[in-house]
């Protein structure tokens, strides 16, 4: 094989590395907007403009929802049943695998909220989620939340003073 001919095929294979590398990280931060949409009192239009237009959003906790309208719906419903003063989605255990113009990623998951009463909950799953790339980027074609564990904390509330 001529010099060049390798060359070649040795920096389109570097560049295919560059690609997914890149396609990987974009996705690790589509699921970091995901997960701030949420922490956002749960913001429909945040969560719902992360998703293709026929995106589905589903849990083991309460069922499925088709389409950008019935996710920012949901997100909705969540935000005024007020039963979350505040939450944090912690999510780990990233693998992504890319393929072309479409990927899927599995994540464990923590979810902890503080009720308006002040009772503390934990959260416990995976993610197993599908991806597509767009014009804008890639979106969630699907995203799946697995609940393994959910709890009541038995907690002591600390306040920080100056």
């Amino acid at each position: 094989m001529p010099c060049e001919m390798k060359f070649r095929q040795r920096n389109s294979q570097i560049l295919r590395r560059i690609q997914n590398m890149e396609d990987v990280q974009e996705i690790s931060f589509l699921k970091a907007a995901y997960c701030a949409g949420c922490d956002d009192d749960h913001n429909g239009d945040t969560v719902a403009a992360l998703f293709v237009p026929a995106g589905v959003w589903a849990t083991s906790m309460s069922g499925e929802h088709h389409g950008h309208d019935a996710i920012r719906a949901f997100f909705r419903s969540v935000r005024d049943s007020k039963r979350m003063k505040y939450s944090t989605h912690m999510v780990t255990n990233e693998v992504i695998t890319v393929n072309g113009d479409t990927a899927n990623a599995s994540w464990s998951f923590t979810m902890m909220y503080t009720s308006p009463d002040e009772k503390r909950y934990r959260i416990l799953g995976f993610y197993r989620d599908t991806f597509v790339r767009t014009a804008g980027g890639w979106r969630f074609a699907s995203l799946y939340s697995d609940v393994q564990d959910y709890a009541l904390l038995e907690t002591q509330t600390f306040r920080l003073t100056s």
